[in-house]
Formats: structure tokens, C-alpha cells, sequence
């Protein structure tokens, strides 16, 4: 039960950190990409990796004379970040999908 407990909250946690203008707009554009099912997983992954090099780069393209720095490849609270954008981003495009797919069938429907 403690594991459903933590899927539950990682789950949680991804759909709160995507749920903002700049995730909403990786998952819609990277809806418009997915072709179908499978490549769902692949898209999803290639979102959060976007959505973590925009992180890592907007200090630099802001201005704010940041500089590019890599993530911490090799710490533990980068993989879970990770791994919750990351189950965000297949919840998010999945609705997105899914909406796509019903819009665009009824469209077909009426011609």
C-alpha cells in the first residue's frame, strides 16, 4: 500500500509541476507531433527533457547573464524530478491525445 501511496504522490506532483503556461504549451506542442500509442512514451520523454533544458537555460536567455550549467546528472533529487515531470508529461499528453483524437474524428464525421 506504501508504494500505491507514493505512485499516487508522484503522479500528483507531476501533474501540479506541468500545470502551468510553459509545461502546458511542451505537452500540446509535443501533442501535435504524436502520431499515435506508441510513440506516446518516446514523446512524453523527449517533453521532459525540453522542459528541463528550458529550466536550465532561461537564466541565460532571460539576460540575467546566467550561466548554462548542467543539471546534477548524478544526484538522486534530479532523477526524481525527472521521473515526476516525466509521469506529468504522459498524463498531460495522454488527455491531450485523446481529446486530439476524438476533435479531429468528429471533424471527419461531418465531411
Amino acid at each position: 500500500m506504501e508504494y500505491v501511496d507514493l505512485a499516487v504522490e508522484y503522479l500528483r506532483a507531476g501533474f501540479a509541476d506541468i500545470n502551468n503556461p510553459k509545461g502546458l504549451l511542451i505537452a500540446l506542442i509535443a501533442t501535435i507531433f504524436l502520431g499515435s500509442w506508441r510513440q506516446w512514451i518516446p514523446v512524453s520523454l523527449v517533453a521532459t527533457v525540453v522542459h528541463i533544458a528550458i529550466g536550465q537555460l532561461a537564466p541565460v536567455l532571460s539576460g540575467g547573464g546566467g550561466e548554462v550549467r548542467l543539471p546534477e546528472l548524478m544526484s538522486e533529487g534530479f532523477w526524481t524530478e525527472f521521473f515526476v515531470l516525466f509521469l506529468g508529461y504522459m498524463v498531460i499528453i495522454g488527455i491531450f491525445f485523446l481529446l486530439k483524437g476524438m476533435i479531429f474524428r468528429k471533424s471527419a464525421a461531418a465531411h
